[in-house]
């Protein structure tokens, strides 16, 4: 059945390959980010495109108006934009983590805010979230994003008791190290947010050991394939991980402990050789 979907954060990887998957399908996609520039593609492919900052509520609320107007209801949300930094907790501007909560939990929250009056007047509708791996398990120098992560989980599960009684449904996709323009970005900030010199051998540490994982890690194929099975299932579940990396983290912290995966991590980060 042709559904009425909304992508934000369709600029790039994960969002923007959802997005062509669903234009294949035959679907109506409504597609915001901030570089517009960027999703020219998609509106050639049929894709209605918006500027849309999700630290703006004008720019949500207009896009989901639009929507509405357009097309009548809106079926699908997929809350996919966010972005990493990196580095000790100790070297990292507080400034910095107001901006990377502004994004991932707040922005989030603000789509959340826009679509729900919409689906709560049409008695259904589903959002699914982009969270992280990295919303249960933290490493060396992602401390501030996975506090991100784990805010943003946290708000889900209450979320979705909240709108269980209007037929909303509400979940989460958990990836791994996905290969997209993501880790370029968060790998470049570890090592820009270091200026003590007690942190240099673990921050280029930590850098090429997340560098290595990216570089092992997943195409979005399963990560797509997951959001889309997380958006069309008649009974989803609450959460999905969807990449191999984030299936096994899921298991090896729920086997062996918090405590013994920090470990685990902290002795292969130490082992890790720094690239010349």
């Amino acid at each position: 059945m042709k559904k009425n979907i909304l992508i934000i954060g369709a600029s790039s990887g994960i969002g923007y390959d959802l997005a062509i998957k669903l234009l294949q399908d035959n679907h109506n996609v409504y597609c915001g980010a901030r570089r517009l520039h960027k999703l020219d593609n998609l509106a050639v492919l049929g894709a209605k495109i918006h500027k849309v900052d999700v630290c703006s509520e004008k720019d949500l609320t207009d896009i989901v108006d639009a929507m509405t107007k357009e097309v009548g209801h809106i079926d699908i949300v997929y809350a996919n934009a966010g972005f990493a930094i990196a580095g000790p907790v100790e070297e990292t501007s507080i400034e910095k983590v107001h901006q990377q909560f502004d994004t991932n939990v707040y922005g989030a929250a603000r789509l959340a805010r826009a679509v729900l009056p919409h689906m709560r007047e049409q008695g259904a509708g589903r959002i699914v979230f982009t969270t992280s791996i990295a919303s249960r398990v933290s490493t060396s120098m992602n401390a501030w994003y996975s506090a991100t992560k784990h805010a943003l989980n946290g708000m889900v599960k209450g979320l979705a008791q909240e709108v269980e009684g209007f037929n909303i449904q509400v979940v989460t996709v958990e990836p791994g190290c996905v290969q997209t323009e993501f880790d370029a970005i968060q790998l470049a900030d570890m090592k820009n947010t270091n200026t003590l010199a007690c942190y240099k051998e673990v921050v280029h540490k930590s850098h090429d050991f997340l560098d290595n994982a990216y570089r092992a890690g997943s195409d979005t194929s399963s990560t797509v394939n997951t959001l889309i099975k997380a958006g069309f299932s008649p009974s989803p579940r609450l959460s999905y991980q969807s990449t191999l990396d984030a299936k096994l983290m899921f298991w090896a912290q729920r086997i062996f402990g918090e405590k013994l995966i920090g470990k685990l991590f902290v002795l292969l980060i130490k082992k890790t050789k720094v690239n010349p």
